[in-house]
């Protein structure tokens, strides 16, 4: 396992580390809980420096990954980011992407067991392009400072306003001697913002934070927010078997755009109703042993299963997400967990183009 250049700074800080996707990660520093309500109530700090992050250089790095990914992305004027799927020839997940168009450079921030794939993906598709890939993964630091008051803080350290940054703007600042990139990411579905910059800066970057009120916050903490937020993760919601429109990412696809790589399969799943499944919220009963992966019935028949569990009491009646066959989908559609003797879970939240009447 590979600890972050964040390693040091949070073992002093208290932390208490696991291993994620080969990394050392701080689960937790003591009080998820607590974690949590930082996030929701001031101001926290987590170290992110685990996901994947890859520099696109060249004149022709927003075309070829228009072509490669959902979302539009090129035209991507510089300061603006997009968030977006990369998809197989069958419309199956690759990754879910973020872009940050900073400068003459897109930064790809990729989910932490991806970026070998993302990058392979890339190359396989460049012939004559003028892009070039450097994986920075190890080179640079990401941190997170989320909650209501994340903006007064790096606005503090920064000495310059990031008022003006709307969700996936970014820009850049100089700090110390170092550059930064500023982005307004919303990474646990509450305001806020990553900062990514050279490795030998993380530590320095925590210490400004934390001596200006961030709390430190662990993956425990940042996992339940996920899951209340209804974000979906790669290895839970997001998988080569699953397309962007079963994992709630339709939001990340463009239906304008033109072709990209699995384009006629997603636009043809959507367009004749033939999707097999959804992300779904759960509100599940407490104390219940609940793990991964455990099946959910409807009538005595398997509707779906589970793909995340948070540790925590959920918010608005979200404490998991499962993955549902299309006919099972409905508002307040009460599931069976495990058996057909097992304990009640109850759904509630389906995707919002359901309720429009898209799909069913």
């Amino acid at each position: 396992m590979d600890p972050t250049p964040l390693y040091e700074a949070q073992k002093q800080s208290g932390a208490i580390f696991s291993d994620l996707a080969g990394w050392v990660v701080a689960s937790s520093f003591g009080n998820p809980m607590g974690e949590k309500k930082v996030v929701q109530d001031t101001v926290g700090i987590a170290d992110r420096s685990h996901l994947g992050r890859i520099l696109a250089r060249g004149s022709d790095t927003l075309d070829l990954l228009n072509r490669l990914t959902t979302n539009l992305v090129d035209p991507l004027p510089v300061g603006k980011g997009e968030s977006t799927v990369m998809t197989t020839g069958k419309g199956r997940i690759l990754d879910w992407i973020t872009m940050l168009h900073h400068n003459d450079d897109v930064l790809l921030i990729t989910s932490p067991e991806r970026r070998e794939a993302v990058a392979e993906w890339i190359d396989m598709y460049t012939f004559e392009e003028n892009t070039t890939l450097e994986d920075v993964t190890t080179s640079t630091a990401m941190v997170s400072l989320l909650g209501p008051s994340a903006e007064s803080v790096l606005e503090t350290m920064l000495g310059t306003s990031v008022a003006q940054l709307s969700r996936l703007d970014c820009m850049v600042a100089d700090w110390r001697g170092h550059q930064l990139i500023i982005a307004r990411t919303n990474p646990s579905g509450q305001r806020g913002f990553d900062i990514i910059g050279p490795s030998d800066a993380g530590e320095a970057l925590w210490d400004a934070a934390f001596e200006l009120g961030a709390s430190p916050v662990g993956q425990e903490a940042l996992e339940a927010l996920r899951i209340s937020a209804r974000i979906p993760k790669w290895g839970n919601e997001l998988t080569e078997e699953h397309n962007p429109l079963e994992a709630g990412l339709e939001g990340e696809v463009s239906w304008t755009k033109g072709c990209y790589t699995g384009q006629e399969v997603v636009a043809r799943l959507y367009n004749y109703q033939r999707i097999q499944r959804h992300l779904v919220a759960l509100e599940l009963p407490e104390d219940e042993p609940i793990e991964l992966n455990m099946p959910l019935l409807a009538d005595g028949e398997t509707a779906g299963y589970i793909t995340s569990v948070s540790t925590m009491p959920g918010d608005n009646g979200v404490s998991a997400l499962a993955s549902i066959r299309t006919a099972y989908v409905e508002l307040d559609r009460v599931l069976t967990i495990g058996n057909a003797n097992g304990a009640n879970a109850r759904v509630t939240w389906v995707p919002e183009f359901l309720n429009e009447g898209a799909t069913s």
